[in-house]
């Protein structure tokens, strides 16, 4: 029977933890184990994990970040595969049956990825667009349908598992990841030789860890994604990495991450360079978007000149982030006030 085991990294989350913990238990495939690592918690998450009993592992460390909890958990694991969960997240009972079919089936595959339903605080879906298109700006930005996306330079195939077929893309996603990141840790089930073969999650990244780490693993390893909603991805607390505030280091280490990345293949073929540089000029438009929004309008600024330098020239949206950067500190927050007003 093919092993997995799944790493939870958690810091201060107990009220949220069991949830996610049971979801696990309540795998129609039973996981190996389930190893909680804890990033230093002060409430009652060391507790919580023991009402458990030994189906799941507490693994105490000090404060550090999730990439080093999710680091301290890939040196634990047993399993053959290795699965993470967030530990405000919660996981669908078919999820590790799903995927492990999928892998049987497709035997090359080293990774698997499933779509997400997101949901607010208290558990409840989110209005549409859900899952990918919802989590992931790339889509947003080519205004492209998920489906549509993934079918550009993927084999389409059909998965039957759980009483159910599941329909599923497979091939190649390095260079579609120059375009925008859409693999997130909690949705993801990986082969542990494969874990092994292309290292940890990188420590000095407290944010935007994913995109990095899955353009490693892209490099070297074909995916396979499942279009079904498979995690209830939670979003709306406040200390959360991917809330608004941090969307500045967020795209920034989305820029380090791209430009490691093109280094990994080489030399990298004109459709990964031609994928590099339209991804890259959109990262550089978001981040002068995100300063504009903080009222930094000399870094806004920089930004679309860098973009421009890169080769995009001026389109009407820059242009306008550019013009906007150039407006008083007191017009341009009130013209933020004003949008605020409207999307309300």
């Amino acid at each position: 029977m093919t092993t997995v085991s799944v790493v939870i990294p958690t810091y201060n989350r107990a009220r949220w933890l069991g949830d996610a913990i049971r979801s696990v238990l309540d795998q129609s495939y039973p996981p190996l184990e389930i190893l909680v690592v804890d990033d230093g918690s002060t409430d009652h998450t060391k507790e919580l994990c023991a009402q458990f009993g030994p189906r799941v592992r507490h693994i105490p460390q000090q404060h550090a970040g999730a990439a080093v909890a999710r680091n301290h958990g890939l040196q634990e694991v047993k399993g053959e595969y290795v699965s993470f969960l967030d530990s405000d997240d919660l996981w669908e009972p078919r999820k590790l049956e799903i995927h492990l079919a999928l892998h049987r089936a497709l035997p090359h595959v080293g990774w698997s990825m499933s779509d997400s339903r997101v949901i607010d605080i208290e558990g409840r879906p989110l209005p549409p667009p859900q899952g990918f298109a919802r989590s992931f700006p790339v889509f947003r930005d080519l205004g492209l349908e998920p489906e549509r996306f993934f079918a550009g330079s993927m084999t389409r195939t059909t998965v039957e598992a759980a009483g159910g077929s599941w329909p599923v893309y497979s091939g190649d996603a390095f260079e579609l990841l120059f375009e925008g990141n859409f693999a997130t840790p909690q949705c993801t089930v990986l082969q542990r030789r494969l874990c092994e073969r292309v290292g940890g999650f990188d420590p000095a990244m407290l944010v935007a860890q994913d995109t990095e780490y899955f353009h490693r693993v892209a490099a070297v390893s074909p995916v396979a994604i499942i279009l079904e909603p498979l995690v209830r991805w939670r979003v709306g607390l406040d200390d959360h990495n991917t809330s608004p505030r941090n969307t500045v280091p967020i795209v920034r280490n989305a820029l380090i991450s791209v430009d490691r990345a093109v280094a990994l293949r080489r030399p990298p073929t004109a459709a990964i360079e031609r994928a590099y540089r339209h991804g890259r000029r959109r990262l550089l438009l978001r981040l002068a978007y995100a300063h504009l929004a903080r009222i930094e309008r000399r870094l806004a600024r920089q930004a679309v000149v860098a973009a421009w330098q890169s080769g995009a020239g001026p389109t009407p949206r820059s242009l306008a982030i550019f013009a906007a950067s150039l407006l008083p500190h007191r017009a341009l927050r009130a013209l933020h006030t004003l949008k605020r007003m409207i999307r309300r």
